[in-house]
This record gives C-alpha cells, sequence and structure tokens, in this order.
C-alpha cells in the first residue's frame, strides 16, 4: 500500500469517526436526554448514582456494594440534575434497604432486597422487628401514605374513595361521565348501553346517542379541562358498528351493517374510511393485514397479544413503555413482579392481584375486581379508586385513569 493512500484511508476513518461522535452528539440534544454520575456519603455508606433524565421523567441506578436499585421518576422536577440530597441505609443478613430522598421529598417507598427480589416495604411490615424499628426513625416516611382508605363521597351509584392519586380518573355514566368526580352529561336521557366509545389518551369518544338508529357525529370530551366537541361524519354510521381498537393514537370503528370501517383521528378531528370493497385493515402481531369483510364478526377486535414469553420462570407476560410486568398463578390470584426493559437482571415483586386484565401506563397500573377499581404506583402502593354497584349489571361502563 502506497503511503499516500494509506493517509487518504486514515483521514476517512478519522472523519467518520468525527461524524459518529457528533451524530451521537446531536441525537442526544434532539432527545434532551441528559446524563449525570455522582456518589452520596451517608454515614459509613457511598452510594454510586446514575442519572439519566428528560423532559419526561428521570431513570435512575443507585448502587451501593453489590446491589443496584433501578428508579423511574415521572416527575420532571424543573429538568434538574444531581436530584438526590440524601439516602437512608438499612443491613442485616436478610434485608439491604435503601429509600432515596429527592429534594426534600419522597418518590417511592422504601425498597428492600431480600434474596434475589426487590421488596417495597409496604410488602415487608411487620416481617422484621429490627427494620421496622429503623423506618420508625425516618423522619420524611410515614408507611400511614400507602394504607387504603375506605371513607368515600358518593355520587350516583358510584362510590369515589379518598385515596390518594394524582391522575384524572374517569368513568362513564348513563348521560355521560364523571372526570374526578364531576359530571359531564352529554345526552338528553339515560344511555345505557354505549358500547361505541373508547378512551384513548386524554380524550373520550362516544357515538351521539341522543339519535336512534343512526348518527352522523361524535362527541369528543377533553378529560385535561372537560370540553365536550363534536366531530362530524360524511355519511351516517349504524348503531350496530363496534370499536375495534387503537393503533399509533388513532380509533378505528367498524360499521356491521353497512360493511365500513372509519378511522378517527381525535387529534385532528378527521374521520376517514379506510376499508376497501372487499377488505378492512386489521392489526395483528405488531403489524397491518388485510381482512376480508366476509370473515369480519361482531367481534373482530385487534388482536395486542403479541409479546412472546421470554421469561421462562414465569406464567404470564405483559409491558408498559419502560416496563416488563410477570406474573405467576397463585390459586385465585397472580403475583406481580416487574422489571425495567434496560434492567432485565433486575425483579421488584409488586404484589398480588385478583386478575389478568391489568391497564398499565409509566410506573402505575390499575384494574377491575368486582365492582371496585384499584391502582397501584410507587408513590401510593395499592389503592381503591372508585366502586359504581351498576358494573355487576352493565359490561358496557367503562373506566379510565390518565
Amino acid at each position: 500500500m502506497l503511503y499516500g493512500d494509506y493517509m487518504n484511508k486514515k483521514e476517512k476513518l478519522i472523519k467518520y469517526i468525527v461524524f459518529i461522535i457528533l451524530l451521537i452528539f446531536i441525537l442526544k440534544r434532539l432527545l434532551n436526554v441528559k446524563h449525570v454520575s455522582y456518589k452520596i456519603k451517608v454515614e459509613k455508606n457511598t452510594f454510586n448514582i446514575n442519572e439519566n433524565y428528560n423532559k419526561k421523567n428521570y431513570s435512575i441506578e443507585i448502587s451501593i456494594k453489590n446491589k443496584k436499585f433501578p428508579i423511574n421518576i415521572y416527575d420532571n422536577l424543573n429538568n434538574k440534575n444531581r436530584i438526590i440530597d440524601n439516602i437512608y441505609y438499612y443491613e442485616d443478613n436478610k434485608y439491604t434497604c435503601i429509600l432515596p430522598v429527592f429534594e426534600g421529598k419522597l418518590y417511592t417507598d422504601i425498597m428492600c432486597y431480600n434474596g434475589d427480589y426487590i421488596y417495597n416495604y409496604q410488602q415487608l411490615l411487620g416481617e422484621n422487628n429490627k427494620l421496622d424499628e429503623y423506618v420508625k426513625t425516618i423522619k420524611e416516611y410515614d408507611i400511614n401514605k400507602y394504607k387504603n382508605k375506605e371513607t368515600y363521597s358518593l355520587k350516583d351509584t358510584i362510590k369515589f374513595f379518598d385515596n390518594e392519586i394524582s391522575n384524572i380518573v374517569s368513568i362513564t355514566s348513563y348521560k355521560g361521565l364523571y372526570i374526578n368526580k364531576m359530571p359531564i352529561n352529554i345526552f338528553d336521557n339515560d344511555v345505557y348501553k354505549n358500547k361505541i366509545s373508547v378512551f384513548i389518551d386524554n380524550y373520550y369518544l362516544i357515538a351521539d346517542y341522543n339519535e336512534t338508529h343512526e348518527f352522523d357525529q361524535f362527541y369528543l370530551v377533553n378529560l385535561t379541562n372537560n370540553e365536550v366537541e363534536k366531530i362530524k361524519t360524511k355519511e351516517s354510521i349504524s348503531f350496530d358498528s363496534f370499536v375495534q381498537g387503537i393503533v399509533d393514537n388513532k380509533v378505528y370503528l367498524y360499521d356491521y351493517d353497512n360493511e365500513i370501517q372509519y378511522e378517527i383521528d381525535v387529534y385532528n378531528k378527521k374521520i376517514n374510511v379506510v376499508s376497501s370493497r372487499e377488505y378492512i385493515k386489521y392489526y395483528t402481531n405488531t403489524k397491518w393485514e388485510k381482512l376480508s369483510k366476509s370473515k369480519v364478526k361482531r367481534n373482530s377486535y385487534f388482536d395486542y397479544s403479541t409479546l412472546n414469553n421470554d421469561f421462562t420462570d414465569y406464567d404470564y407476560v405483559k409491558y408498559s413503555n419502560d416496563y416488563y410486568y410477570l406474573l405467576n398463578k397463585n390459586n385465585n390470584t397472580y403475583k406481580l413482579y416487574r422489571i425495567k426493559k434496560d434492567k432485565i437482571n433486575i425483579v421488584t415483586y409488586i404484589g398480588e392481584v385478583p386478575t389478568l386484565d391489568l391497564n398499565f401506563n409509566n410506573d402505575y397500573f390499575y384494574y377491575k375486581d368486582n365492582n371496585k377499581i384499584y391502582y397501584y404506583s410507587d408513590k401510593t402502593g395499592f389503592k381503591t379508586i372508585l366502586e359504581d354497584s351498576e358494573m355487576e349489571f352493565n359490561e358496557t361502563i367503562k373506566y379510565y385513569i390518565y
């Protein structure tokens, strides 16, 4: 190889490396993801902390000795870094526990390793006297915030429990819906079967049940400001229709009588026909397929059960944006575990749930048990949110937490 050729290749390689570095830098700036590593020393213990943070959340790992504690915080905390200013630490021959303090506030329960799993202290209360006595010395910590309150306020048939929750809680009613206990009346008369309705992001979409056989508009309720808008259709839609599912923040509705499939964009307030003369769009296994209209049934809902069970020690796998949720059958309940997607070797035990029908969002989930709706987050533990006796008789009643 000639010297000039060698230098040209070397120069190209250097330029390529510089380009990659610049690209990574630009992508980080575009994504607004920032990283910082630091140490906190509390008495004789030194904690290594890694923070990745953006406008939506913090992804944090706290390490001490050979233990690693992954944490997600979904408050932006003014997009600051080095947000941990103190860590309480407990260790004995069974437990290794930490409680991080974020600028004087608590965003998690006390987290304790017991064997290979992380447990929240609310699951361990009363099992170890020394741990219980240590927890009583932590001035910021109050176990009562994780206890379920049974007091409530009554609105029509709905009991709204006085438990802590920072989210928007919605449940449909016969005239519209409730948003954080406030009634939003849409219809003139009671509507007992409102199956053509769906919650999507911060919206509730429902057909105009003021009409009888057909309708030509939807009502769209913004859950964040309680405003009600109308979305007009170009043609009348039969009430013999059903919502097939949601893909990419668009609602898909099939009019069984007229054999027409609609795509409803709640953000742009547009409704488009997406079926052809012979086929409709059908979503399954994370991709779109064609489904012959002759094969469409009244329950041809989209199939979202696409995750393979790669965690062979568990019976079921579900997931949110940031976590895998793993469940094992335990008589009439399920033991629920959680794994961060970028920390798959660290497992947190959440508790027992009575159903596989869990709705996940960020670090919380909610579910129905008989006529009650329950909620879990790391900040609150398990809480009863509401109870509606009508759910026992009416399967079209929907609930939603945003």
